[in-house]
């Protein structure tokens, strides 16, 4: 017996840049369901057509041509046509792709102001009425480009991946609410992709081989999907979580170095023992670190791991993590531009550095001026070698009441910054054939957490633009890795108890930044590490087997509920590990030949 048809009978979805491509393929089939549809594109004559199909099919729907930017206004078009909005599909977006040295700064804005910004401005509008009637389903869209990086999409990476981040968090906070928040990175054709696929691989990809998965997880009675990231296109459905390597623990005393974390390097990456976090309490952190205070003395290489003769930016360098990094490597022979909007903790750290007999220089500014902190390695130093992108601040708050400056100021100092600053030694490390960036994200933006929306999309950004920088690096010996670090800090100290903050001490994160930003380092590149306390573990992509439904006939909103135990499924032992973008298409080129019913196989 066939299961009942899911209806979206009283239910008014908003779906963003809807005049074409897949916005325009989920307005109709959301209407075909009985949904009141807000077609919402900055195109009056493409969202004109798509309305005027709805309703000559007997369906119910309205225009809307503002930005997403302008969030208010595209949910009053739902307010003020239908009296409410239940489900939110924040699809708007653009492409400005270009090499990471040619990007432009407007280049990048525009694609975050859209994909990012646009997501922000949209839910934060629907919030309160999700809230009010306890019930709102939010489906946002990232890409393959944002969970693996992409050659040419630095921006677009960023903004994506950034949207996993601000999506975990959505389904925390909604949680009492019945808000349910899934991501997608879904495969399809469409304006924007035939700027960047064949003709062969869009006749496959069809916007109707991803709809009718988002029908299944916005529905009430549907599957339950909050908090998940999904791969949806060519027929081919799967869920991709968090793997952490068991990784290894280091004794925190004097003895924990880069050279220690060399000898130990292989430890860390062994996923034979791994496990699949879900939450920032999920690793034991302070058992961890009671387990570190009782090993020996930390084995070293040899020969140590030095910087002699190479020079360092550090930003946010005059307090807490940048600190200690800022110290470490003075001690290990590098010149330190120690960057700071602190006049007094900038110096006061090239005070420490110069008096242990090393070399270091302030340069003080926000980290958003890359230009003006580079210069400054240049005119002192000669050069510029490695840089450490730390600079952060906190703005939490709930995301209902999270203000549009609050979301503003912690995307530009986190993500913005970390654009600027790599924008600008790029160049010196192209020509010289050799760079180090480390990046730093959070388990926040891993894992999400409650009243930090706008921490964990930044941040989550971040693990984007890194993979995408290491992708455009690879050949000029550019390696860039990203570290989601537990330390106390001035920041943490304002959610953290006292004797956290003085546990955690920023020189158990130190080292690992240390090694990872030396030349020794010659092959780890766009990895993701979480570091707390002498611990230190690397965190990937693990990809379900998945369900291959037909890629010639559409598949139904009630066939992924039939199959939603396959989709899911990490225990059957299909599951792979995508680290690139060209390895996550292959499972969905490969059900182009799919007939219908057939699960994707190793």
């Amino acid at each position: 017996m066939a299961a009942p048809q899911l209806s979206f009978k009283g239910h008014t979805a908003v779906i963003t840049g809807a005049g074409g491509g897949l916005g325009r393929t989920y307005s109709l089939l959301f209407a075909s369901r009985g949904a009141n549809v807000v077609v919402n594109d900055i195109n009056p004559e493409a969202a004109q057509k798509v309305m005027d199909q709805i309703i000559n099919a007997g369906g119910r729907a309205v225009t809307n041509t503002s930005s997403v930017t302008d969030g208010a206004a595209v949910i009053k078009s739902a307010l003020d046509a239908f009296g409410g909005v239940t489900i939110l599909i924040n699809n708007a977006g653009i492409l400005r792709d270009k090499g990471f040295k040619k990007m432009t700064d407007k280049e990048w804005d525009e694609i975050t102001e859209v994909h990012l910004k646009g997501a922000f401005a949209c839910t934060k509008a629907a919030w309160p009425h999700f809230r009010k009637q306890k019930f709102g389903r939010v489906l946002n869209t990232a890409s393959a480009a944002g969970f693996y990086g992409n050659f040419g999409q630095a921006n677009y990476a960023a903004a994506k991946m950034a949207l996993v981040g601000f999506t975990k968090t959505l389904a925390i906070e909604g949680a009492k609410y019945d808000i349910k928040a899934t991501v997608i990175g879904p495969i399809a054709a469409s304006p924007m992709s035939e700027t960047i696929m064949s003709t062969e691989m869009l006749a496959n990809l069809q916007p109707t081989l991803v709809a009718p998965f988002v029908l299944a997880v916005c529905h009430p009675d549907g599957v339950d999907a909050t908090g998940k990231a999904f791969e949806v296109g060519g027929g081919f459905v799967a869920e991709i979580r968090w793997e952490r390597s068991r990784g290894t623990i280091f004794k925190t005393d004097s003895s924990f170095t880069p050279s220690a974390v060399k000898a130990k390097w292989s430890e860390v990456g062994d996923f034979s023992r791994a496990d699949h976090p879900k939450s920032l309490s999920d690793a034991d952190a302070q058992g961890k670190l009671k387990l570190a205070a009782t090993l020996p003395p930390n084995a070293q290489s040899s020969p140590q791991v030095r910087f002699d003769g190479k020079t360092v930016i550090v930003t946010g360098g005059g307090a807490g993590l940048g600190r200690a990094y800022a110290l470490m490597y003075g001690k290990l022979g590098a010149n330190v531009v120690v960057n700071d909007v602190s006049k007094k903790g900038a110096k006061s750290v090239v005070d420490e550095i110069v008096k242990a007999g090393g070399r270091a220089v302030a340069a003080i500014s926000s980290a958003e001026d890359g230009e003006a902190i580079v210069k400054t390695a240049l005119d002192t130093f000669n050069g510029v070698h490695v840089l450490i992108a730390n600079a952060g601040i906190l703005r939490d708050k709930s995301f209902q009441a999270m203000t549009e400056q609050e979301w503003d100021i912690v995307v530009a100092i986190h993500l913005r910054a970390l654009y600027k600053c790599a924008k600008a030694v790029w160049p010196i490390f192209q020509e010289k054939k050799f760079g180090r960036i480390v990046t730093i994200c959070s388990q926040v933006a891993v894992y999400g957490n409650f009243g930090q929306a706008n921490y964990a999309a930044a941040k989550a950004g971040v693990i984007g633009l890194t993979r995408t920088l290491a992708i455009e690096g690879k050949k000029y010996n550019i390696i860039a890795n990203c570290i989601a670090p537990s330390a106390g800090t001035t920041m943490t100290s304002t959610i953290w108890s006292q004797a956290m903050v003085d546990a955690f001490k920023p020189d158990f994160v130190a080292p690992v930044v240390g090694y990872l930003t030396s030349a020794d380092n010659q092959r780890t590149s766009g990895a993701l590490f979480e570091v707390s306390g002498g611990w230190v573990a690397q965190t990937r992509w693990e990809r379900s087997g998945g369900y291959s439904f037909s890629a010639k006939v559409p598949y139904t909103p009630e066939d992924v509920v039939a199959k939603w135990s396959s989709i899911t499924n990490f225990s059957d032992g299909r599951t792979t590990h995508p680290s690139t973008t060209a390895e996550a298409l292959e499972w969905i080129v490969a059900n182009f030949g799919s007939g219908g019913d057939a699960k994707a196989k190793l």
